[in-house]
């Protein structure tokens, strides 16, 4: 088992190559199966869609009275926590019959 902090400084170790890549390749999945409302959406559509469902946004005010909404970033999450949130968003997608290529329930 990798630790998930960093030997020297006590970082929370971020996410791996392999995460990252699976997490990208499911939204990129989504892409292409999935047309909402007739309506097709980018692998980077679906990744803010997530976030802000999975993650939750911060609101920020802005001087013209306005508010901002922006959902929390993955950047923030270790290992562990970025591995329970991809989880989550390919649960929902297995859910919408969107698959990886090499998941055998496909």
């Amino acid at each position: 088992m990798k630790p998930d902090r960093c030997p020297t400084c006590r970082r929370k170790m971020t996410r791996s190559t392999e995460q990252n890549r699976r997490y990208w390749a499911i939204l990129h999945r989504l892409a292409e199966a999935l047309r909402p409302l007739d309506h097709s959406y980018s692998a980077s559509s679906w990744h803010e869609w997530a976030k802000s469902k999975w993650l939750g946004c911060n609101e920020f005010a802005l001087p013209n009275g306005k508010t901002l909404t922006i959902p929390r970033s993955t950047a923030d999450l270790d290992v562990s926590e970025f591995h329970d949130y991809a989880t989550k968003v390919e649960v929902w997608a297995n859910e919408h019959d969107v698959f990886l290529e090499d998941d055998p329930a496909a």
